[in-house]
């Protein structure tokens, strides 16, 4: 504790070396608690808000004072207990012929368990249609329209003999014009099934409902002013035989509307609707959990390799620094790639390679050191005394070596973070798993490179996290170096 209070006294004086450890701190924080600030997956979670739109606080800036947010008019959508019912407006030709109640059963591979129950009573000379509407009123406040929207339906109807069905989903605008974004006829009883396409502004078939075809806007078609719209499912029975009594059950499950919008949180979204937030977060942590352990592991080879080298001489360090100067004549990035290549894209894959292509510089650095060290006269004392080969290295040569393999560790970091990074850029880094570098690389790929919302980030905490471990290897440089310390 008194020599790590010594050094820390010392250590503390230097301004470089401050710096770069606040740095560092400041990225452990962000890796550690970043991704809990975001609810979003930044891989898997697609579309949680309009694609390449920017950050919410650009709303602030010049130009940008029309960007809208993301709305969703229908909070939650799996109708789990009967209190949810209540947000929706029910309406139906017939009050008696029509029960709704809620249903504990659901769509499996939607919500799960819960839905809307619509019972019909075909009575003896009862009516030969009945429909029942079910609603949800919104504002919107924004003279410009959504990014995008889309809806999700999920259903199940029993006992449809004698009569026919046909449900749809439909847009009100704020001018009282009906959409009718899609609708199916039902004639037989059905398992649990959804729309045959995805109800997206973004889907060909629901531009195809407008007169500009392929080329439509519904996002802005329907969405043209402020004001209250609707949203509501309908379901019509036709053609009730008048002759017949029984029950029709309609289930009714995740039906939801979404608005996105065309800002989104801090750092808005790429191509496909990801939060940019998120993966900058996530990727805090990848950088630093591949630049450490392979630093790590390359400066312990290295360490290995020139500690024996340097002090057993003959062949082991014949062997050793030749096939040392093989790996250093290979360029360094091509075979990198190569090695990816083969062995696969994955984390400890380009760990792995990393490591065991950056310990030969160092491992020539010790080799020199040890060399100059087993001449000294203490070396020749601990050998007289009896010291064996492995015990003079480890307790006599390494102690005073150490300095020199904290200031190689903390730069060879920089050096693996900024190498995962040019693998991920070059398309070779881990897909299921975010980082900097397979930021940059989707930037590219989908010619974002005007979005700065999304340039900026990764890139300036590529440079800021590397400085930060080079500044702190200089300064350990300065304090442990005797021909750099300040006297």
């Amino acid at each position: 504790m008194s020599r790590v209070k010594g050094f820390w006294s010392v250590y503390k004086q230097n301004k470089k070396g401050l710096v770069g450890m606040g740095l560092i701190f400041f990225f452990i924080l962000f890796a550690l608690l970043g991704p809990r600030l975001s609810e979003n997956h930044p891989v898997l979670d697609w579309d949680v808000g309009g694609r390449r739109v920017p950050p919410v606080w650009f709303k602030n800036l010049p130009g940008y004072q029309n960007l809208v947010p993301n709305l969703n008019p229908v909070k939650d959508v799996g109708f789990e207990n009967s209190d949810e019912l209540s947000a929706w407006d029910i309406e139906s030709s017939s009050e008696d012929s029509f029960t709704f109640t809620h249903s504990t059963e659901g769509y499996e591979g939607g919500s799960g368990p819960g839905s809307i129950l619509i019972s019909l009573d075909r009575e003896t000379s009862g009516p030969s249609t009945a429909d029942i509407k079910i609603s949800k009123t919104f504002s919107w406040d924004y003279s410009s329209p959504p990014k995008r929207f889309r809806s999700d339906l999920s259903f199940k109807a029993e006992g449809l003999e004698d009569t026919s069905l046909n449900i749809r989903l439909v847009l009100v605008d704020a001018k009282g014009e009906d959409y009718v974004l899609w609708q199916r006829d039902i004639t037989s009883d059905t398992i649990w099934s959804y729309p045959e396409y995805k109800v997206d502004s973004y889907s060909i078939r629901v531009k195809m409902i407008f007169p500009d075809g392929v080329f439509a806007d519904p996002a802005r078609i329907i969405f043209n002013g402020t004001g209250d719209y609707e949203f509501y499912f309908r379901a019509s029975f036709d053609g009730i035989n008048p002759e017949s009594a029984g029950t029709t059950q309609l289930y009714v499950d995740d039906l939801n509307l979404e608005l996105m919008g065309t800002c989104f949180g801090l750092l808005g979204t790429d191509q496909w609707g990801r939060d940019v937030y998120s993966q900058l977060a996530h990727g805090a942590k990848t950088s630093l959990f591949v630049g450490l352990l392979s630093a790590f592991i390359s400066v312990s080879i290295g360490l290995v390799v020139g500690l024996f080298a340097g002090f057993a001489g003959g062949w082991v360090d014949e062997v050793s620094m030749r096939f040392a100067d093989m790996l250093l004549v290979i360029p360094f990035l091509p075979l990198l790639l190569i090695l990816i290549a083969i062995l696969g894209q994955s984390v400890l894959n380009i760990i792995l390679v990393i490591s065991l292509l950056g310990w030969m510089g160092f491992s020539r650095t010790v080799r020199s050191q040890v060399l100059s060290l087993k001449e000294r006269a203490f070396i020749e004392a601990a050998r007289a005394a009896g010291g064996s080969t492995t015990h003079i290295a480890i307790r006599h040569i390494l102690p005073n070596i150490m300095g020199l393999v904290y200031v190689s560790l903390a730069t060879n970091v920089p050096a693996a973070i900024t190498a995962e990074a040019a693998l991920s850029f070059l398309g070779l880094g881990d897909p299921s798993i975010m980082s900097w570098g397979q930021m940059l690389h989707d930037l590219v790929y989908y010619a974002a490179i005007k979005e700065l919302y999304w340039v900026i980030p990764p890139g300036l905490c590529i440079a800021l996290l590397a400085v930060s471990f080079v500044m702190i290897g200089f300064s350990l440089d300065e304090i442990l170096n005797p021909r750099l310390r300040r006297r």
